[in-house]
């Protein structure tokens, strides 16, 4: 389980190489994503709720953007 963790870390890291907001924002979803099973997998509320929280803001400000 620990591997998805790290695996999620590198992803939002990456994220934040990119310059244009919706790739950061689409790298960062994935790395959320991860998060949020890593956080039910080990029964972390924190971890799954936050991250769980920024996928939908990460989708909002995506579809924001598009109209």
């Amino acid at each position: 389980m620990e591997i998805l963790g790290i695996i999620a870390s590198i992803l939002v890291l990456i994220s934040f190489l990119f310059k244009k907001e919706k790739q950061i924002r689409t790298i960062n979803i994935f790395g959320a994503i991860m998060f949020v099973i890593y956080g039910l997998l080990i029964n972390a509320f924190s971890v799954w709720l936050l991250n769980g929280i920024l996928v939908i803001i990460h989708l909002y400000y995506i579809n924001k953007n598009k109209a």
